[in-house]
């Protein structure tokens, strides 16, 4: 059987796979692909991986550049995973 994390991100629910890492010795997550494989709040905001490449609607709270999602001022941290939410209004989903 496949171990499994759940995180509740903002009304929706994933279900992230650990998996033994021999190298490091303990069990690490292995994120899904969010770019390919979108999966959305409950709000229609994205889910995505903390070091994820910024996109162009990136922004930082400071003059340094904006390199990842895990630096812009959108992006939502969920506490103990490296999994957030975009929080930029033309990232939503549109229905």
């Amino acid at each position: 059987m496949e171990k499994l994390r759940r995180y509740n991100v903002e009304g929706t629910v994933i279900e992230i796979p650990i998996k033994y890492d021999e190298l490091s010795g303990m069990y690490i997550e292995e994120y899904p692909d969010f770019i390919n494989n979108p999966v959305y709040t409950s709000e229609n905001s994205p889910i995505m991986f903390t070091g994820e490449d910024a996109c162009e609607y990136a922004e930082t709270l400071t003059e340094e550049p904006c390199f990842d999602c895990g630096s812009c001022r959108f992006y939502r941290q969920l506490s103990n995973t490296l999994i957030g939410v975009c929080g930029h209004e033309k990232k939503k989903k549109v229905l």
